[in-house]
């Protein structure tokens, strides 16, 4: 990792994430968008986003399970954690750094109709697609995903 030694904004993020998946192979990703300045495409990610203070991992993930799907569930029913996954993105504007952790969780569900109500206005404007996806799918596609090794954590749930 690149040190963000002279960045004048340094930032730090852990997430709760989901692996939402229907049990027969496929998983649900959202595409979204980073902001302008990153100079990345957009990445398919899983829902969730991040711990807010007092909060563990899996309450978050409950949490941002229901905001962002609709799903109400409690935490005993999520598996994991999957997987921890620290990284980074360094801006090119020589200002900005980021680092982040994502802490995965699994759960199965019934095919529904994904309730956005719940959405913040970010969530409306930064979330450009929603699709049940398979491992041959991305394989195919190989659509940029967030974070990188997100298919082999996806692997892992669905197997």
């Amino acid at each position: 990792m690149n040190h963000p030694e002279g960045r004048t904004h340094v930032t730090h993020r852990e997430t709760a994430r989901i692996v939402l998946h229907d049990g027969g192979g496929r998983f649900l990703l959202m595409l979204t968008h980073f902001e302008s300045r990153v100079g990345l495409p957009p990445r398919w990610i899983t829902p969730g986003g991040g711990i807010d203070d007092g909060e563990t991992p899996i309450e978050a993930a409950v949490r941002e399970l229901r905001e962002e799907t609709g799903l109400v569930i409690n935490t005993a029913e999520l598996t994991g954690p999957i997987d921890v996954v620290p990284g980074y993105w360094d801006w090119p504007d020589g200002e900005n750094f980021h680092s982040y952790v994502d802490h995965f969780y699994g759960y199965q569900t019934e095919p529904f109709e994904l309730d956005r109500s719940g959405w913040t206005e970010s969530e409306q404007q930064d979330v450009l697609d929603v699709r049940w996806w398979t491992l041959a799918e991305l394989d195919v596609e190989q659509p940029f995903l967030g974070p990188p090794g997100l298919a082999d954590v996806v692997a892992r749930v669905i197997r």
